[in-house]
């Protein structure tokens, strides 16, 4: 009976099998080792001696607690954004706040409103449309802020990313559709 072949071991098994990866290579040198020795040493340092503890003076170990200043757990606010500095980023920041994707149909073509046209090689162009009727529906909340997105980079190249700032800052939360 015939054995049977080797089988290759630079050929898949079958189809999708991962090929062999090449080895990792070593460097022999003196001064790879000379690294190796360093690095072993730095981390053969011996700690320092521990002191013993004290014993408590008391029955109770713990400083008492102070009540806590109840202005101190507040959030502190934001801090105004500077219209000099305004970024799309910053604006980006504001609308995915609380994990939201966009305007509500209503509030957004309100916004859609303060984008200008653009003229291009003589014909104008105009801004992205909000997401609404039938499309609201089928469209993902992550479609809608992408769509989101695109108006207020195009804001940011009209110059009136200040402006769609404030319209978005003055939004109250349930104007906005979360993810």
């Amino acid at each position: 009976m015939a054995k049977p072949p080797t089988p290759n071991p630079f050929v898949p098994f079958f189809p999708g099998d991962r090929a062999t990866a090449p080895m990792a290579l070593e460097e022999e040198s003196e001064s790879a080792w000379q690294r190796f020795q360093e690095l072993h040493d730095a981390h053969q340092q011996p700690f320092a001696p521990t002191e013993p503890a004290q014993a408590p003076t008391s029955a109770r170990s713990f400083m008492a607690t102070q009540p806590l200043d109840r202005a101190s757990t507040l959030p502190a606010k934001p801090a105004p954004v500077s219209r000099r500095t305004l970024t799309l980023d910053q604006v980006m920041v504001l609308a995915r706040r609380n994990n939201r994707a966009c305007p509500m149909p209503g509030a957004w073509a309100q916004l859609v409103t303060l984008l200008p046209s653009r003229e291009q090689r003589g014909s104008t162009i105009a801004p992205p449309p909000p997401i609404d009727g039938p499309a609201w529906g089928a469209v993902s909340p992550m479609q809608k802020r992408l769509r989101l997105r695109d108006q207020i980079e195009w804001a940011e190249q009209a110059g009136v990313l200040a402006v769609v700032h404030d319209f978005l800052a003055a939004l109250p939360e349930e104007q906005w559709l979360h993810m």
